[in-house]
């Protein structure tokens, strides 16, 4: 068994209750290097915030597979910033309910103050490059890829928005 490299807290947000992408994320994460500490389903935010305090790990995992993370994650980062808490943290999965969201959903996450925005078809194999690059440069050196911007979003955009 290789030595831990890095400690992840793995969450998903309140109104989730799926568990089995947790455990893949686990076990992907124990693959990878980390020592996880995985809060389960229907995460309350004083928990993570709670276990950020305690643990103080290297990065958070958010997990969402309902269709209705974005909401979810947006509370929890909010939370965690208005208690001062800086840890890299990452979001992932079936954030809404329609694939062509997608690009608007990491945008907002990203503006948000999510380290990336993990979605779509390729997903993984990106996570597993953050994950490649943050343990050996650290996860908050990490600069994601420009959010797409798709043409119907950008009237509703400031010029000065759009990355």
């Amino acid at each position: 068994m290789s030595s831990t490299s890095f400690r992840c807290l793995l969450s998903t947000v309140e109104s989730d209750s799926h568990i089995w992408n947790l455990v893949y994320l686990q076990k992907l994460l124990e693959e990878n290097g980390a020592e996880v500490r995985n809060l389960g389903s229907c995460t309350p935010v004083d928990e993570v915030v709670q276990a950020v305090t305690e643990d103080r790990p290297d990065l958070l995992v958010v997990s969402s597979v309902n269709g209705h993370g974005l909401h979810g994650a947006r509370v929890l980062l909010s939370a965690l910033r208005e208690r001062r808490l800086d840890v890299p943290s990452v979001v992932g999965g079936k954030l809404t309910t329609a694939e062509s969201d997608n690009d608007r959903t990491r945008r907002l996450l990203l503006d948000h103050g999510y380290t990336d925005v993990f979605t779509g078809e390729e997903a993984i194999n990106r996570f597993l490059a953050f994950l490649r690059f943050g343990k050996s440069e650290g996860f908050s050196a990490w600069r994601p890829d420009a959010a797409v911007v798709p043409p119907w979003d950008l009237a509703g955009l400031d010029t000065a928005e759009v990355r």
